[in-house]
């Protein structure tokens, strides 16, 4: 392997002198800073990139003899020396290395091999950081980005193809990825899963979607009709899984704002905590993919698994038949966030949204949740509704939000201190199905 020791740096060493004399001269100019300030930013990456380059020519061009014979026992025995040019963070490098090659078969570098090339002429660190970007924005403002900070072109078409290519491996690197070391003894495992509806072209809509989408008739062309945004986005289920310390509250805590504030500073944070989503996928299959997670982290259950939801059914099942194929036990909580919506949604029939009555009416009834439980409050939901309502109007309220069913209460085996008892979502769950809500988490 052939090395140029020494002769690669000196056009960096060159230009650093030049960089140093041009910035005492303007100084001695008393040179406005920002113009200095933009200045070196260029030059200093201009200088790192001439290092790289200099690290290359000082690596050799891979020669490792007269041939290289291939797993397969193929003896390549014709040698060439070939650049092949990279984007870097500082610009690009030219790499001038050999390749082996015979007839029929494409050449092999060993320096790429050596230096760890990626496929693509865009370095790693270059491709993660423009990865990042797209996840925050759009492609276009994220070329733009890469350009401003590293003068570096990238066309859109080779950013889509690094996009699509960075989530290639995704399923296989959590497969192979060992379970967290550090847990901090946090007696919790919280398992947790989503949608989100993103808008979607046509072409790729789930197929259920796609029949309610044509089924839709006398669309207007100027206004979106009723139903047509919602079956016009395809959801992507989202999960998350953490190990977390129990964090055991009173109803006054959930109840009163200055209690709230107080506990929201003594709040223990998630450890370890994963969290992924999928377009592809359906919701099924991410929450197969959570619970085979979590028999990973905890194969024996020495945790308490604790699974978040909103109380959807279909949710609700899939995640009982995921613990059940798995062979697991897990407490199913319900989301108190949810449990407040459906209660707004009530009260708007009573009174005028956006009055304090309404608010003050909530405000009553979760705090009777969390101290008398689920069940007195759905009963005297529905009896304010008969009394106060009409009849067309009870029916309604009945429908939407006072035929809440209740999860039953449950103590958990490690004696943690809490009242279960929550309000469920409405007209869902028949009662021989329990579930349960532990605000004590």
């Amino acid at each position: 392997m052939l090395h140029h020791s020494g002769i690669g740096f000196f056009e960096a060493e060159e230009f650093f002198g030049q960089i140093r004399d041009d910035t005492r001269d303007e100084a001695g100019m008393l040179k406005s800073l920002h113009l200095v300030e933009n200045g070196l930013r260029n030059k200093g990456r201009e200088l790192s990139r001439r290092l790289l380059q200099g690290y290359l020519n000082n690596c050799g061009d891979g020669d490792v003899g007269s041939k290289v014979i291939t797993s397969t026992n193929l003896k390549l025995t014709h040698k060439r020396l070939m650049p092949r040019s990279i984007q870097t963070f500082f610009g690009t490098v030219v790499l001038h290395r050999v390749g082996y090659s015979t007839r029929g078969h494409p050449s092999i570098y060993p320096m790429d091999a050596f230096l760890e090339l990626p496929l693509s002429s865009v370095s790693y660190p270059l491709q993660k950081f423009l990865i990042n970007e797209v996840a925050k924005g759009s492609i276009e403002e994220a070329l733009q980005l890469v350009y401003e900070i590293t003068g570096v072109t990238i066309s859109k078409g080779k950013a889509m193809e690094l996009i699509q290519s960075s989530a290639e491996d995704f399923d296989s690197f959590y497969q192979t990825k060992g379970r967290p070391t550090t847990t901090r003894n946090c007696p919790l495992m919280v398992l947790t899963t989503d949608a989100k509806g993103i808008v979607m072209r046509p072409e790729g809509l789930r197929e259920n979607t796609k029949k309610r989408r044509l089924l839709m008739e006398n669309k207007p062309k100027t206004r979106r009709s009723k139903g047509e945004k919602r079956n016009a986005k395809r959801m992507a289920p989202v999960a998350s899984i953490y190990y977390i310390d129990r964090f055991i509250r009173h109803p006054k805590d959930v109840f009163d704002e200055c209690s709230r504030h107080q506990a929201r500073l003594r709040r223990p944070k998630p450890v370890a905590k994963r969290l992924w989503a999928s377009v592809e996928k359906d919701a099924a299959e991410v929450i197969d993919l959570l619970v085979v997670q979590a028999v990973k982290r905890d194969p024996d259950q020495n945790k308490e698994w604790v699974v978040l939801i909103d109380g959807q059914e279909y949710q609700i099942e899939q995640i009982k038949a995921a613990l059940k194929r798995q062979q697991v036990q897990a407490t199913i909580v319900l989301d108190i966030v949810h449990v407040i919506e459906y209660l707004w949604k009530a009260a708007h029939k009573f009174f005028p949204e956006g009055s304090w009555q309404c608010e003050r009416w909530v405000e009553s009834k979760l705090q009777m949740i969390l101290e008398k439980g689920g069940r007195k409050t759905a009963g005297s939901i529905r009896m304010s509704a008969a009394k106060s309502l009409p009849k067309d109007q009870d029916e309604v309220v009945a429908k939407s939000a006072f035929e809440a069913k209740v999860f039953q209460r449950k103590t958990l085996a490690s004696n943690i201190s809490c009242q279960s008892s929550g309000l469920h979502q409405l007209l869902r769950l028949p009662k021989k199905r329990l579930s349960y809500w532990h605000w004590g988490y």
